[in-house]
């Protein structure tokens, strides 16, 4: 009888199928952090635009008095400000949003030093153990520290400092929101390296040593 028809295959199995939900939440939230990629762009190309145009447009507004221009600005001026803070808002997105999908396809930064001169089996035992004791641990106490600051700031309804800003709590939800992502994934990989160590299974993303 094979490891995947014993009964601990089995078991192992039926595991394996909370990182695979677990996989497909991060997928989603990855997706949403590469459109929030292009979005800020976008706004900062249009910000780039009105800063360094303005004389232009004023130009053409008193040469030709279309009233496009100045309304243009107009609005611009009143909404400059939280276009300014989008951006920010987005960049946090990117990066709390998207940490949990780039940790499930290994495309996270890590410290190579002996990491790739060791053999699988090792690198899945420093994966499992870094996972228990460091990843997992951190983003529990950073998830209990930032909840807080979150909620009073959604339930104060705290806004910006600069005229037009926006609110503050959606920047600040990302925090611990990124963090309990990655706890999640964190998980999951956990799961995938106790397989890995106890049946046949591969883990999906092997790691590829750096080229410089």
């Amino acid at each position: 009888m094979s490891e995947r028809d014993s009964p601990a295959g089995g078991i192992m199995a039926l595991a394996l199928s909370l990182p695979r939900g677990i996989d497909r939440i991060s997928r989603v939230f990855g997706i949403v952090a590469t459109w929030l990629v292009l979005f800020s762009s976008m706004i900062s190309a249009i910000n780039a635009l009105f800063r360094y145009s303005t004389g232009a447009m004023l130009w053409l507004e008193r040469s030709y008095g279309w009233q496009v221009f100045g309304w243009l600005l107009g609005v611009y001026g009143r909404n400059s400000n939280a276009l300014s803070e989008a951006v920010w808002y987005m960049f946090a997105g990117m990066v709390m949003l998207g940490g949990a999908w780039a940790f499930k396809i290994n495309e996270h930064v890590r410290v190579d030093l002996v990491y790739g001169a060791i053999s699988e089996k090792a690198r899945t035992w420093i994966d499992l153990l870094g996972g228990l004791f460091f990843l997992l641990p951190l983003c529990v106490l950073m998830v209990y520290f930032t909840w807080p600051w979150f909620w009073q700031s959604f339930m104060n309804g705290e806004g910006s400092l600069n005229a037009g800003g926006l609110v503050r709590w959606p920047a600040r939800l990302m925090i611990p929101l990124g963090f309990a992502l990655l706890g999640l994934q964190g998980i999951a990989e956990i799961i995938k390296c106790i397989a890995a160590l106890t049946t046949d299974y591969v883990r999906e993303f092997a790691y590829e040593k750096p080229l410089q």
